[in-house]
């Protein structure tokens, strides 16, 4: 847990300290809810809404700098719970449980690749995870896939799966997909 946070800590630093070399902003915060499928590849049930945890509200606030054009790193900040009695890697829990998210994450935009217009943005994702469920630290490797839309020059809208892998195996609240929406705006 402590590597990941130093990393994460010298990766943002490093990015904050860099010089910019055009005047259009590198920075952008984003701020939105997120949606936790715990359910488990076992079962194959990847979209019973029935088994999604989410909370009411804001729930993800994330901050992401443009190394170029089409290469940014983001840090993402999540909080749900896992409900009593929805499926958790197969079982139910017997009790609702906090759900605390840390994720850095590279991103690269692939939509000029697909002749997209510049409004848009398809952003392949890997990264490192750490998630505290109920006090309990579970690391993960993320993978995923962001879609975004650029409003106008300072918002934009942003739809976003996330795939957490973990190590351990047996820890409530590892090998989940956690959907997102956030509304993003240029700094």
């Amino acid at each position: 847990m402590k590597k990941v946070v130093i990393l994460a800590l010298l990766m943002v630093s490093t990015f904050s300290f860099a010089q910019e070399t055009k005047k259009e902003s590198k920075w952008v915060i984003g701020a939105g809810v997120n949606f936790i499928d715990n359910t488990s590849s076992g079962s194959n049930e990847y979209l019973n809404y029935s088994n999604w945890n989410a909370t009411l509200g804001f729930s993800k606030l994330s901050l992401q700098y443009f190394y170029n054009t089409n290469l940014s790193v983001s840090s993402e900040f999540t909080i749900n719970k896992l409900g009593k009695d929805v499926d958790q890697n197969e079982k139910a829990i017997d009790a609702n449980l906090s759900y605390f998210g840390f994720d850095l994450n590279a991103r690269y935009n692939v939509a000029g690749l697909m002749k997209l217009p510049s409004k848009f943005a398809v952003e392949p994702i890997l990264g490192l995870g750490n998630a505290w469920t109920s006090g309990n630290p579970n690391q993960s490797l993320n993978t995923g896939i962001s879609l975004g839309y650029q409003i106008n020059e300072t918002y934009g809208v942003r739809l976003q799966t996330l795939g957490k892998f973990a190590a351990e195996k047996n820890t409530v609240g590892n090998n989940m997909i956690q959907h997102s929406l956030e509304l993003y705006f240029k700094l």
